[in-house]
């Protein structure tokens, strides 16, 4: 009976924890997406997904998420590419300093890659994305 109470005390807590933790999910405006891709494209892998990306003969990115659905194009930051150099980048991009500090979700970090992009390839976006002034708030909700 006493190992049956400890048990069951040890799996509400799991569970509360859990909840906690996917409650404490926080929400990103679209400029604070944008501005968090624009990072993620700087500092992915260290130098940036231009690292190879800007650089022929490796495929440019406002030009394939043009051809890709959003789906193809997270399946491929996710699983890599077989045959390629390309590797699977979310746990790398989930390691960025700045993708932690304001508790991004792996799924949040890759849809503001892609929105990014996106933007980028649309025309919608030109040069560098200003910095919200809410992603310190951010952080400190964060509380890294």
């Amino acid at each position: 009976m006493r190992l049956r109470k400890l048990i069951f005390g040890a799996a509400m807590t799991i569970t509360t924890l859990g909840m906690a933790s996917t409650a404490s999910a926080l929400e990103f405006s679209n400029d604070e997406m944008k501005w968090m891709g624009m990072k993620i494209y700087q500092r992915a892998a260290g130098r940036g997904c231009g690292t190879c990306h800007d650089v022929r003969p490796f495929p440019e990115l406002d030009k394939s998420i043009q051809q890709l659905s959003k789906e193809e194009f997270l399946g491929v930051v996710k699983n890599g590419r077989k045959g390629t150099i390309m590797t699977p980048m979310a746990p790398q991009i989930m390691e960025i300093g700045l993708v932690e500090s304001v508790c991004m979700t792996e799924e949040q970090a890759l849809d503001a890659l892609y929105m990014y992009l996106k933007g980028v390839a649309d025309g919608e976006i030109k040069g560098k994305v200003k910095t919200p002034r809410s992603i310190r708030d951010k952080k400190k909700a964060c509380g890294k």
